[in-house]
């Protein structure tokens, strides 16, 4: 079976192979609270949503964040998937923190979308777009039995723009207040435009976050033909340990204790005592 390697099992698998292995078999915790990541979803589905339609008047993007909302909270505490509706999900769990705290990520969703619109005007309605671009990109690579195997690269881009000379652009929409957040997710618009070179034997034109509630509110990058080459390198070692059934736990217990995968964690499976008595492994 082909291997389908993304962006965020890269990271998982780096941070952890349990971790990345126990996220390929589906096995994250059921109940997590999603507040923590809500205002971002709101945000990238406003956009996505926004794009998708035919209206692109100035002042339009903002007044869609209340149906989004409400629609998004629908959707977990329901437990139907966005944007795959065949695709069965358990309900989920949306935990307000007090009284004001929807009001208040409404709002906040309400400044990003107005801050974002601009942006949106200048760069990618004038050109061909297509929001939530989803891709299967084939990298051929060696096998550690020999000769090279071809695996796909998978993921969706936020926004893709293809300018009036034909050349790419990827856009990736961040909420975030942090400044300095562009540091840990530049990676991913690397992988982005290492995608786009696979699929259309060109690297995109430019990347840039859009982080309207961060400064700047356009953070440019440029992925190089280096950044690129580093990054294969990187799924190489991934794949080799798919293929090598090699899925060790981390050794030390940094973070463990916030992992979504702890309750399946090999280093976390409940031991028996001299007595035969089950203690849960520390």
């Amino acid at each position: 079976m082909t291997l389908r390697l993304s962006w965020s099992q890269l990271r998982n698998h780096e941070e952890c192979k349990q971790k990345g292995y126990l996220s390929r078999q589906r096995k994250r915790a059921t109940l997590s609270d999603a507040r923590n990541y809500f205002p971002g979803n709101v945000t990238d589905r406003v956009v996505r949503d926004w794009l998708n339609g035919d209206d692109y008047t100035p002042g339009s993007l903002a007044p869609l964040v209340a149906e989004v909302m409400d629609r998004e909270e629908k959707n977990i505490l329901e437990g139907k998937p966005d944007p795959d509706p065949k695709k069965h999900v358990e309900p989920g769990i949306l935990k307000w923190r007090d009284r004001e705290d929807k009001m208040r990520v409404f709002r906040e969703c309400t400044d990003a979308a107005e801050k974002i619109e601009p942006a949106l005007q200048k760069y990618v309605v004038p050109y061909e777009f297509q929001p939530d671009f989803r891709f299967d990109a084939p990298l051929a690579i060696p096998h550690p039995q020999g000769g090279k195997e071809t695996v796909l690269l998978i993921g969706y881009m936020d926004i893709l723009v293809r300018d009036n000379n034909g050349r790419f652009w990827i856009f990736d929409v961040k909420h975030t207040k942090d400044n300095g957040y562009w540091r840990k997710t530049v990676g991913q618009l690397d992988f982005y435009s290492l995608a786009i070179t696979l699929l259309y034997g060109a690297p995109a034109a430019g990347t840039a976050l859009f982080q309207p509630l961060a400064s700047p509110r356009i953070h440019p990058h440029k992925p190089t033909e280096q950044s690129r080459n580093e990054l294969v390198q990187r799924f190489i070692g991934m794949a080799r340990d798919i293929w090598n059934q090699d899925h060790t736990p981390k050794q030390d217990n940094a973070g463990c204790n916030f992992c979504d995968f702890k309750h399946a964690c090999d280093k976390f499976k409940p031991v028996k005592d001299l007595y035969g008595k089950k203690r849960v492994a520390l």
